[in-house]
């Protein structure tokens, strides 16, 4: 019996370190996403996607919506150019809710974004597919918190 509970607690010790990995992996992707968004570098911004597949953004407050890469990455990149100053805010994220299945990740945060002293607070959503070993989004929602 003490045999079977401690492969149990071993089994279920590893998974939680895998799980916490994973997330980790799931933050660096969306922070390096959104920074460099900020920067203004559209190289590094489209790395983070998963283009070769069919994707979903949607920034409500903007009201631009879209699942069709070539719209999406023309858009980006032509604000990215129209507006090449990098924005100089600063982000702060939280209240993380991650559900990982294998291949596929889901999450769900807070953004807030402090810009010229004024506070944007954001719901995100993401949507991310594991592509040759790596985190790539899939999918996103921006949706402004009215407060």
């Amino acid at each position: 019996m003490k045999t079977t509970l401690t492969i149990f607690l071993m089994f279920l010790v590893t998974m939680l370190y895998a799980q916490k990995q994973e997330e980790a992996s799931i933050k660096n992707v969306l922070t390096a996403e959104t920074t460099a968004y900020m920067n203004r570098d559209y190289d590094a911004w489209a790395a983070q996607w998963d283009s070769k597949n069919e994707v979903s953004f949607l920034v409500t407050n903007a009201g631009f919506r879209s699942d069709n890469w070539e719209e999406i990455s023309k858009s980006m990149k032509e604000d990215m150019e129209n507006n090449s100053n990098p924005i100089k805010a600063t982000l702060e994220t939280s209240d993380f809710d991650f559900s990982v299945n294998g291949n596929q990740a889901f999450v769900i945060y807070v953004q807030n974004m402090k810009l010229d002293g004024q506070d944007y607070k954001s719901y995100e959503v993401r949507n991310l597919h594991k592509v040759k070993g790596k985190w790539k989004l899939a999918a996103m929602v921006s949706s402004k918190i009215e407060e």
